[in-house]
């Protein structure tokens, strides 16, 4: 079994194959923005480069979001067409959970945060319990900075947790407020960090891992079922139902 996977959720796309050994080749584009020139010339250096064809592919994965609406759009829209040309399943892979595959060994919190404009962040807060499985410690969704720290000291609270590291471009756009918060945990004796660089961002490669976890779990659906995740509406969305509001208000 072979897993081809899509990440353009973030500033880089990237794409990964793994197998169901857990074996994971990958690629990433060195150009950001680029998701649209990238995406299918990385796939086809991927598959020659690891002596695999387009048929040796049993399931297409996508990372469905949150993160960059035309970037989702790119990665949901490839992996659709590929299930569809080849007639193979599809699994659906939250971006937020696939950090936790970022952290390696990291033992407490992994918490995504990604920047979402508007002075919001997509965040969530998860860990591995003892089963193997994924605890949902913050729901993943679109927050105020400081409402997301707050959800995010009540989990720790109410969890035992003392540890957690940040991911994400959020983490970058809200260093101060995570420094804020950090402070204001000292007592609790809290040891917070964000992650290194290397590992900050999204990456296909953590995104395969957890495909092949939900594969692994009978996760796959059709082409048809893959949809993206956005967690919120787009600004243009936004602004046409607020003109159309306005037009019905007068």
């Amino acid at each position: 079994m072979h897993i081809l996977t899509f990440e353009t959720t973030g500033a880089r796309a990237s794409v990964a194959c793994i197998d169901e050994n857990g074996n994971v080749f990958d690629e990433e584009s060195e150009i950001a923005m680029s998701h649209l020139q990238s995406l299918m010339p990385m796939t086809e250096s991927l598959l020659k480069k690891n002596g695999l064809a387009a048929e040796g592919i049993s399931c297409v994965a996508a990372s469905v979001g949150p993160g960059s609406f035309t970037g989702i759009r790119i990665g949901v829209s490839t992996a659709r067409a590929f299930a569809q040309a080849m007639g193979i399943p599809c699994v659906s892979v939250p971006t937020l959970k696939s950090f936790l595959y970022n952290a390696g060994g990291c033992k407490g919190l992994v918490c995504p945060m990604l920047d979402a404009r508007r002075n919001q962040v997509y965040g969530g807060a998860f860990a591995w319990d003892s089963n193997g499985g994924i605890l949902e410690v913050v729901e993943g969704g679109a927050y105020g900075a400081g409402e997301y720290l707050l959800l995010l000291r009540q989990g720790m609270a109410g969890r035992g947790i003392s540890d957690a590291v940040f991911f994400g471009d959020g983490a970058d756009a809200c260093r101060g407020e995570i420094t804020d918060w950090q402070r204001s945990l000292l007592d609790d004796g809290a040891r917070v960090a964000v992650a290194p660089e290397s590992a900050r961002f999204q990456k296909a490669s953590s995104v395969a891992k957890l495909a092949l976890k939900l594969c692994r779990e009978g996760r796959q659906s059709s082409y048809g079922e893959l949809m993206p995740m956005y967690m919120r509406k787009a600004e243009a969305e936004r602004k046409l139902e607020a003109g159309l509001l306005t037009l019905k208000g007068l």
